[in-house]
């Protein structure tokens, strides 16, 4: 199921797919798909993530009615250019067979846990999303293992601190390729 029902051509399905997360500046995402590249291209179990982002919350099928209520929410969210850079890749989950490849990503001022927190309790109040149990951990996803694997050698992704300054309201639409993304609204770092 893809979250999404059916509707006439040019109208917008009853429900959407929606996820909030955060763009990557452009340098930083050319530096991930040149990685993803040479250290995943080779890689026949692998499926490579074709738009790369980091996730602050996963809202699942949504009454597509509901999106200017989620658009007013996220534009009363006042946040700042977020310091980050890249550590080490990762394997999910953590424990058992991973399903995932992703590259941490190193938050020292704490601006990105700030904005997933306040994004996440703010979504919460207003009744528009449940957040997650497990602790939120920034990341991005850059590949999906066809069928459950092991982890294996990867090398660092070499770029400096950057910063992240747009965050999105997107609607997600399972394909058999994998999901595309498209953005609904823009919400820039004041």
């Amino acid at each position: 199921m893809t979250g999404e029902t059916q509707a006439p051509p040019g109208e917008r399905p009853a429900r959407l797919r929606l996820f909030v997360a955060c763009d990557l500046p452009p340098e930083a995402e050319r530096t991930v798909k040149d990685w993803q590249r040479r250290e995943l291209g080779g890689h026949d179990d692998l499926r490579l993530m074709p738009a790369v982002h980091l996730t602050l919350a996963f809202l699942g099928s949504v009454d597509a009615q509901r999106v200017p209520d989620l658009e007013q929410v996220l534009r009363g969210i006042p946040w700042g250019r977020a310091e980050c850079s890249f550590a080490k890749p990762l394997f999910l989950p953590a424990r058992g067979k991973r399903r995932v490849v992703a590259l941490a990503l190193d938050d020292p001022s704490g601006t990105l846990r700030k904005l997933q927190a306040e994004v996440s309790d703010a979504l919460a109040d207003a009744g528009l999303y449940e957040p997650e149990k497990r602790p939120w951990l920034p990341h991005v996803t850059v590949a999906r293992f066809r069928r459950p694997g092991h982890p294996f050698s990867l090398q660092n992704v070499n770029i400096g601190a950057f910063g992240v300054v747009r965050m999105v309201l997107y609607s997600s639409h399972l394909e058999r390729a994998g999901a595309a993304h498209t953005p609904l609204a823009d919400f820039p770092a004041s």
